[in-house]
């Protein structure tokens, strides 16, 4: 008899024309996908599983796909039985995570069927689901199309459609929370900045990293074309959200941060903005070029800096994070009239 097996809520439709299929009738829709949790990179993980009762759904799954940052569409993929693969075991008796994790390998249950995957196409889709005052967290969800399984007959059976096989999560520190903070955006070696002010007599500057930007409400008067003396740099306060820290579950893009306007309903923002602090301007004339211009360098510093990680309004708070002595944000070239 030709049997169905059913992932999540897809029916797969059996592909041989004779002999028995022994693969059963499983869901592991609502079955948590779980790792052995041994690496000290959780990014490093290769090797996941799905347990319900006496059943398993093992992928091991190609190396580097799993980074801490949102992806673009058809980005981390691969394929089976090549890159990746994927294993249904049937046993007979109840089998837990030890099993699959133990260094010692385990002789109780014994495996009584076994299937294995020999088409299918894997696609990884990762955003940012929760930010703290200390970590982003990463949701990788693992997803199959036109999967195939056959078993030790070369019997198959293949389903077209697309299933989800689980979410595995991962965290990271937030720029903010670095052993040096926003060190992240020292490779941005320029600002980018917005052709509209938001604040009237100011200028925002900005750099973005894949899901995470970072603004700034900067006076107009501390990029004044003439340089400053040493130890005197010009001074302007960060009150009322001059500066700002910004995460979302998708990638940045500049019209994201030229705006005051709200974002669209599916777009999470996670918004830190300063409660104080202050902006240290350093600036440094360059000799003329061969047109006879002079360009200024600006180099920005954010000092005693204290971040508010803004909540809903309604069941979460703000939260305040320690302060962050100071850092440099970059630098700024203007050029003289």
């Amino acid at each position: 008899m030709k049997k169905t097996l059913l992932l999540g809520i897809l029916t797969l439709l059996c592909a041989c024309d004779d002999g028995d299929l022994q693969i059963e009738r499983v869901d592991f829709d609502a079955v948590d996908v779980q790792t052995c949790g041994d690496l000290d990179d959780p990014l490093e993980t290769t090797f996941f599983f799905k347990i319900d009762g006496d059943e398993a759904l093992l992928l091991n799954l190609a190396s580097g796909l799993l980074k801490n940052e949102t992806s673009e569409a058809d980005e981390l993929q691969s394929s089976l039985p090549s890159a990746s693969s994927l294993i249904y075991r049937l046993f007979d008796d109840d089998v837990s995570k030890d099993y699959f994790c133990s260094t010692i390998p385990a002789l109780e249950p014994s495996v009584t069927k076994e299937n294995t995957a020999t088409a299918g196409d894997i696609d990884i889709e990762t955003h940012v689901s929760t930010v703290s005052k200390d970590t982003k967290t990463y949701a990788h969800t693992i997803s199959i199309t036109g999967l195939s399984l056959a078993n030790e007959q070369n019997e198959s059976i293949t389903d077209s459609s697309t299933m989800t096989y689980g979410t595995f999560k991962t965290t990271t520190p937030i720029s903010a929370r670095l052993d040096v903070p926003f060190s992240n955006y020292e490779a941005i070696a320029d600002f980018s900045e917005c052709e509209n002010a938001f604040v009237d007599g100011s200028l925002r500057l900005y750099k973005k990293i894949n899901d995470e930007y970072v603004s700034l409400d900067i006076p107009l008067t501390t990029i004044a074309n003439a340089a400053t003396t040493a130890g005197e740099p010009r001074t302007s306060t960060l009150e009322n959200g001059a500066f700002k820290y910004t995460v979302l579950n998708t990638i940045v893009t500049d019209d994201m941060i030229c705006t005051d306007a709200a974002l669209s309903e599916d777009i999470i923002s996670f918004d830190f903005t300063s409660s104080s602090g202050a902006i240290s301007v350093e600036t440094v004339a360059n000799a003329a070029d061969g047109t006879g211009a002079i360009t200024y360098t600006h180099t920005i510093s954010i000092n005693n800096l204290l971040l508010v990680l803004k909540g809903d309004g309604e069941d979460v708070a703000d939260v305040t994070l320690s302060a962050i002595d100071n850092f440099v944000l970059g630098t700024y070239t203007t050029v003289a009239d």
